[in-house]
């Protein structure tokens, strides 16, 4: 089974077209239900990640998604067979608090005008080189995607670089061509991984699975493929 965890500003149907394309069962997981009783923080978040997970799964996380991957891989780092992070951030070193301000600013529009939230969302620098996400939040979610970047905010995670090498199984790390910024942090990632890869796609931005979705989705295959053993 195959757990794919979407993005801050995604849902679980992000992942119909690589469901279709693989082998092996998907689990597309709504990660905003996670706020229907409660408001777990990054790390308890990667628990109940782990607590609906089989021995020998293998999660999947894009960007917030695999900030939260990390999480469940390092909480549970024997269950996991393998895992494909794509364009996360390990954490910042230096400036969480202004990135909790910003995301703080971030839960304001997206609660007060979801359209206009959208479009700044879809506007930043980050994305300009990538199409606009297929299945982005539906404004019924509007409340718990604030919530999201209050709890699950780049600035309230820790630096997981020390712990990354807590994570024994194979990691297949995934950024865009056009995305320098994250490329560079994966380059920094998979060193401190014991076993892992970096592929960087070529033609892509951040938004790798939906920009390229056909080299994304045979890479992902081929490396399941390889490691199809637990």
């Amino acid at each position: 089974m195959i757990h794919c965890l979407h993005g801050a500003v995604g849902n679980f149907q992000a992942w119909e077209t690589l469901s279709q394309d693989l082998d092996e069962s998907v689990n597309s997981l709504d990660l905003w239900r996670f706020f229907d009783h409660s408001t777990p923080n990054l790390f308890e978040t990667g628990q109940l990640i782990c607590k609906g997970a089989g021995l020998g799964d293998v999660v999947l996380g894009y960007s917030m998604g695999g900030r939260i991957a990390l999480h469940a891989l390092i909480a549970e780092p024997e269950k996991w067979r393998a895992a494909i992070i794509v364009s996360a951030h390990p954490g910042l070193i230096i400036g969480q608090e202004e990135r909790r301000e910003k995301d703080r600013e971030w839960a304001r529009i997206s609660k007060e005008n979801w359209t206009s939230f959208l479009h700044q969302w879809n506007n930043q620098e980050i994305f300009l080189s990538s199409p606009e996400e297929l299945h982005q939040a539906d404004i019924k979610d509007n409340e718990i995607v604030s919530e999201s970047f209050l709890h699950w905010s780049l600035g309230r995670q820790n630096d997981l670089r020390s712990d990354l090498p807590k994570i024994t199984c194979p990691v297949l790390w995934i950024t865009g061509s056009h995305d320098p910024k994250f490329t560079a942090l994966a380059e920094e990632a998979t060193s401190l991984l014991p076993n892992s890869e970096h592929l960087i796609i070529s033609g892509s931005g951040h938004r790798v699975p939906w920009q390229r979705p056909k080299e994304f989705s045979a890479s992902v295959k081929t490396f399941l493929k390889r490691n199809n053993s637990f």
